[in-house]
């Protein structure tokens, strides 16, 4: 059976539960909240977001040039390839 998992987004102020393996991006826009993207392929870094507690993991690794060191240390993601191990509380960024 699959994990479900909640998803706060801080400054949406919305919680959803995404299922572990989908597309913490598709899932949400799935369900209404019209989270920024554009390639889909962990590329352009338009769904960036930070990930202030919880764990993820890749659904495939993202571009090697598109997350500089400093975005891992600072817990950056993308969205669009990224799905939830754990609950997650997530800040997006500014548009």
């Amino acid at each position: 059976m699959s994990k479900v998992h909640q998803i706060k987004f801080v400054k949406l102020n919305k919680t959803i539960d995404i299922i572990e393996g989908e597309s913490i991006l598709t899932s949400s826009n799935n369900q209404g909240l019209k989270l920024p993207y554009s390639c889909m392929q962990g590329m352009c870094t338009t769904c960036m977001a930070k990930i202030i507690k919880g764990e993820i993991k890749y659904i495939h690794p993202p571009d090697p040039n598109s997350l500089t060191k400093e975005d891992i240390d600072n817990n950056m993601a993308l969205l669009c390839i990224a799905t939830p191990l754990t609950s997650l509380i997530i800040e997006e960024l500014e548009d």
